[in-house]
């Protein structure tokens, strides 16, 4: 029998390649939705790495004989083509004088306010700015629609600049309860153990592997997830001062 996914939801993904939104991907292969991935593009070096990583992500979830969502071709935003927001913008600047907020979440907030209902993977770690973000200038309350279980701000209790930046998004749990170890198993739980090391995560690749010294790298290696780096990876990470310090210095080399 055919199966007629216009009856079905869709859910609206951002997609990096990552570690945190491709489980949501499998996470959400295995119900009877519509999936609609969202990338953006700003020149960041990685950018080749994490589409490659789509790409096989993308095989496994269609091969998997398992697999009941329709998953959707990959939709590509260029950071020039979302909307300007002024509200938006100086909400976000605010929050980042307090917390050190990434500039993508100011891209990133104007992009949902495209896209209301975009699933942003955040999980629960003390190395997520965002998440400490939330938690200092805002509450969550969870909702349930069918199969498909998120949080989202709880206006009443959070900060006007909170809901600003953060206030159009969907965050997808379980991730936002748990932890990437959590997470970890829960891969495997699902049979997507293969697809772990597919994911990506590096902001400054070398030979097409991961760094070892930028913040993601750190973070992965501080989070017991060593494993997803390569043993030169791991020894830069050792020696990630050193690294670190030549980086800026070639920076700046070519500068002059």
């Amino acid at each position: 029998m055919t199966t007629n996914y216009l009856d079905f939801p869709t859910v609206h993904v951002l997609w990096t390649g990552g570690f945190d939104s491709s489980f949501r991907l499998v996470q959400l292969s295995k119900y009877q939705v519509n999936v609609q991935p969202y990338y953006v593009k700003d020149n960041r070096l990685c950018e080749a790495n994490e589409l490659a990583a789509i790409a096989g992500i993308y095989k496994d979830i269609e091969s998997n004989l398992e697999t009941q969502c329709r998953l959707h071709p990959l939709k590509i935003y260029q950071v020039s083509e979302i909307e300007e927001d002024v509200r938006i913008t100086e909400s976000f600047k605010r929050l980042r004088a307090e917390t050190g907020l990434g500039t993508q979440y100011d891209w990133l907030a104007r992009l949902a306010k495209q896209i209301p209902g975009l699933e942003l993977g955040l999980e629960k770690a003390n190395s997520s700015i965002a998440r400490k973000c939330i938690d200092k200038f805002g509450k969550v309350k969870k909702v349930t629609e069918g199969d498909i279980s998120f949080c989202i701000l709880d206006g009443e209790h959070s900060s006007k600049d909170l809901i600003n930046v953060f206030g159009q998004f969907h965050f997808p749990l379980p991730l936002f309860e748990k932890t990437k170890l959590e997470i970890l198993q829960e891969y495997k739980k699902l049979g997507y153990e293969q697809t772990i090391r597919k994911t990506w995560f590096c902001h400054r690749p070398i030979n097409n592997e991961p760094c070892g010294f930028c913040n993601p790298c750190v973070s992965t290696m501080q989070e017991g997830m060593g494993f997803r780096l390569s043993a030169e990876g791991r020894k830069r990470y050792k020696y990630r001062l050193f690294y670190r310090t030549k980086s800026r210095l070639l920076g700046a080399a070519k500068i002059f």
